[in-house]
């Protein structure tokens, strides 16, 4: 059908062209009545492309900003789930802050000289080591610590 295009592009008629293919005209007509207006579906957005924008544009800003406090801030006229949908469209994603605790210079001094003294380990040595600083992972969003927007950098299956 591309090719038909092609051709009426040309400055071929519908006739030469239905020959040429081997389709009706009504179909040729078809095709060009379709790529001079590609089909629409569901819903006209709420959201244009500016406010879209802006919302993602003050969550990168505040990462612990609510999704309503967003909405009121911008004075949107859309509901908080719409914010959150703009902002999984960014690939922002509500996610749980970590708790980390932080670091005196004696400990970057001991982890240093630890790493220093085990370089050259073999990986079966390794493989015998029990590592207790994983993190607990979650699949619920109930917690006290709140959320934040953040890119998703990876997926768990």
């Amino acid at each position: 059908m591309h090719f038909s295009l092609k051709l009426i592009g040309e400055g071929k008629t519908y006739k030469e062209v239905q020959k040429m293919i081997g389709c009706s005209a009504k179909m040729i007509s078809n095709a060009l009545k379709w790529r001079a207006k590609p089909e629409t579906r569901g819903r006209k957005r709420k959201t244009t492309i500016k406010m879209d924008r802006r919302i993602t544009r003050m969550a990168k800003a505040q990462p612990m900003i609510s999704s309503r406090m967003i909405k009121d801030s911008l004075e949107l006229p859309v509901s908080t789930v719409t914010v959150r949908r703009r902002l999984c469209e960014a690939n922002l994603f509500t996610r749980i802050p970590r708790k980390v605790p932080l670091l005196k210079k004696r400990h970057v001094q001991k982890r240093l000289q630890f790493a220093k003294e085990h370089i050259n380990w073999p990986k079966e040595k390794w493989r015998n080591i029990l590592w207790t600083d994983e993190s607990k992972l979650s699949s619920s969003t109930g917690s006290p610590q709140g959320c934040v927007f953040s890119p998703l950098l990876f997926v768990l299956y």
